[in-house]
């Protein structure tokens, strides 16, 4: 049993490290092994999906979902006037005691820095991640985004949004050179030790590891789909949408509401300054303007 399990736990090392080092480039190294894995094809629009869309999830609370609001026609109206305002940088300004000390600090106390590591550039990395992911957690899991949408409030949604937000700031860190994608390898990580602790709080114990493999793939077969849609027709990218934070379901004006949404971060991102990316100095868009 100890050998297994360190079998599964080798597998799914093999399969993070492949799809960590794809996602800050253009995908293709591991592209052919996760469709065969999902069977699900990923190479256009009209036929991507993601695997969050069609597999199992694990047993308990996963799979517990919020009942759509009973005034959705309502809401209609409401959706067609959300996210119409202009880009703008994302860009925030330094803050927090790390900022000051590499700034400010007496002399004595930045040699202590120093030899601590600091200012290594795997430090450097780990704090840039952990800002971007913050921001990250912060915007996809807000309660008035998710409910303006109407996503459901369940690790499915919740899951869905994070994909998409991580998909968003590795598109942009992929534009920074190779300081960039040293630290979409971090912030992937982080990304995926979070998925780790989701599933755990979930309550699962019980083939955990499959679970873990199969939700990557996912995220890997979405970030596909989304850069494909992108170079697509019109629409292409609100179906995509629809299959992978509404898993098909429901009204497809809300996949069109988020694909402005979408649209318009992505304006914001290429407008934030490089070097504010790379330090994780970024707050994504007030949420619910008009």
């Amino acid at each position: 049993m100890a050998m297994l399990s360190a079998g599964l736990r080798g597998a799914r090392a093999s399969l993070h490290r492949a799809v960590g080092a794809a996602v800050s480039r253009s995908y293709p190294p591991v592209s052919q092994a996760c469709i065969t894995a999902t069977q699900c094809s990923v190479q256009t629009p009209s036929r991507s999906s993601s695997i969050l869309s069609s597999c199992h999830y694990p047993p308990g609370t996963m799979l517990t979902r919020r009942a759509l609001s009973s005034k959705a026609s309502s809401k209609a109206a409401a959706l067609g006037k959300l996210f119409m305002e202009r880009p703008c940088s994302l860009e925030v300004a330094s803050e927090g005691p790390e900022d000051s000390h590499s700034e400010n600090a007496p002399f004595l106390i930045k040699i202590a820095l120093k030899m601590g590591g600091f200012y290594s550039t795997q430090s450097t990395n780990q704090r840039a991640a952990d800002r971007l992911y913050a921001a990250i957690s912060a915007q996809a899991e807000d309660p008035a985004l998710m409910d303006a949408l109407e996503i459901e409030q369940s690790f499915r949604g919740s899951h869905g949004m994070l994909t998409l937000h991580v998909w968003l700031v590795l598109k942009r860190l992929r534009g920074t050179g190779d300081a960039g994608k040293s630290v979409s390898q971090v912030m992937y990580d982080t990304f995926q030790d979070d998925v780790e602790y989701r599933v755990h709080a979930e309550g699962v114990r019980v083939r955990v590891n499959k679970w873990l493999n199969e939700l990557e793939k996912g995220f890997y077969g979405s970030s596909l789909a989304y850069d494909t849609a992108l170079k697509g027709e019109k629409g292409d990218l609100a179906k995509v949408l629809h299959r992978n934070v509404f898993h098909g379901e429901g009204d497809v004006d809300r996949s069109r509401t988020l694909e402005r949404y979408v649209r318009r971060e992505l304006g914001c991102l290429s407008m934030t300054d490089g070097a504010a990316v790379l330090e994780g100095r970024i707050k994504f868009s007030d949420k619910l303007k008009s």
